[in-house]
């Protein structure tokens, strides 16, 4: 089981700093928080990119 980071999953999708903080804590998005920080689990994250084609980022709590 592998867990990407923010800036691990920012450079996947390359998009920035600011939206994957927002991914990252966006409602049914399948994060996990440890801490501070959240991570997401590599098989959660594919499962999500093929169920999901759209996305509003939630800005407002980053």
């Amino acid at each position: 089981m592998y867990f990407y980071t923010t800036q691990e999953l920012q450079e996947l999708l390359k998009i920035n700093t600011k939206q994957a903080r927002a991914l990252m804590r966006t409602e049914g998005f399948p994060s996990v928080r440890i801490g501070r920080d959240y991570r997401v689990e590599q098989g959660a994250l594919s499962q999500w990119l093929t169920d999901t084609r759209q996305i509003k980022l939630d800005y407002s709590k980053c």
